[in-house]
């Protein structure tokens, strides 16, 4: 099973039974939501899964992704409706979930969310009103339902090397490197507070030799104590957005050439030379090839995905009773 598969079953379980929200003060009189193929949903099934989408947790859209968005119950419960169907046919098919696939995706939970033993994972999902085995189950439920995708669906996508070729050509802008520029420093670190006076008359003086007409690459050396030292402070090709925002509004209204104003950050005083400015160009389509075979992956994936589920409806005998 992919990583994917395994982030996408670790989103969604929430919403099929991982929590079960306290009705204490409430006392539910319990009624057929609806039929599927003579199994039936209860409307405190439909309850508690409203429950939890009024809570924020996540629904999965046919592409792995999620979002947060408000239910209404008849939204909810056509989405129970919906995993009904497939849990059937994932047993109608013989598709089964091992217990070792079910705990490595427990001990993946665990891990991203930095939790090292079960009693933590239990804790955490006691202050969640849920426990280790609905957890489990709600996990089981979606394996279940992401291998029937996985193969009922997402096999049958076939991408060419036309289709992507199109795509490329069809989406410039997706495809585009941005702005960058090319950049020397001079890094004259700040160590200790009680240093500052060495610290700004270090700083004065590279400005003075600079203004005065000496080499950048000499006073790098003479100066800089950042890793690009012994590089005479190439930074190489830095896109806006990795630079920190002081930095990257100082160089921005630098031509080639043009030296800044010392930039003072937490760490020191920057001094850069601007020495190209690279223009947006169109990246090779080699280079962005994965890129795309992924996108087209996800947008057939749901296509598809969308149409099998309407077929798998039409063929069911649903009765809505709520």
């Amino acid at each position: 099973m992919t990583k994917r598969l395994w982030r996408i079953v670790i989103s969604v379980f929430l919403f099929i039974g991982g929590v079960q929200p306290s009705f204490s003060d409430a006392v539910t009189v319990d009624r057929i939501a609806a039929i599927v193929n003579g199994e039936i949903i209860t409307t405190s099934d439909l309850q508690s899964a409203a429950a939890r989408a009024r809570l924020g947790l996540l629904t999965l859209a046919p592409d792995g992704t999620a979002s947060h968005r408000p239910f209404s119950e008849q939204e909810v419960l056509g989405q129970l409706i919906d995993q009904k169907l497939q849990l059937q046919l994932a047993r109608k098919k013989g598709i089964t979930v091992e217990p070792d696939e079910i705990e490595k995706a427990v001990e993946d939970v665990k891990q991203k969310n930095g939790l090292t033993t079960d009693a933590a994972l239990q804790k955490a999902l006691q202050e969640e009103h849920s426990s280790l085995d609905q957890y489990k189950n709600g996990l089981k439920d979606q394996i279940l339902i992401l291998k029937l995708v996985n193969r009922e669906v997402r096999s049958g996508v076939i991408l060419s090397d036309q289709d992507i070729r199109a795509y490329y050509a069809e989406h410039p802008e997706r495809f585009r490197a941005p702005l960058q520029y090319h950049l020397h420093q001079i890094f004259i670190p700040l160590s200790k507070p009680d240093a500052l006076p060495m610290f700004d008359q270090s700083v004065g003086n590279a400005v003075n030799q600079l203004k005065g007409g000496a080499e950048f690459q000499a006073l790098v050396k003479q100066y800089s104590q950042g890793s690009d030292r012994n590089n005479d402070g190439d930074l190489g090709n830095l896109k806006a957005d990795q630079m920190l925002p002081e930095v990257r509004q100082a160089v921005e209204h630098l031509k080639p050439g043009e030296v800044s104003e010392p930039i003072k950050t937490a760490l020191g005083a920057h001094i850069f030379r601007l020495d190209e400015i690279i223009p947006p160009k169109p990246r090779p389509i080699e280079e962005v090839k994965p890129e795309i075979q992924e996108l087209l992956f996800q947008e057939r994936s749901a296509e598809l995905y969308e149409k099998w589920l309407k077929d798998l409806r039409a063929g069911a005998q649903v009765d809505v009773k709520y």
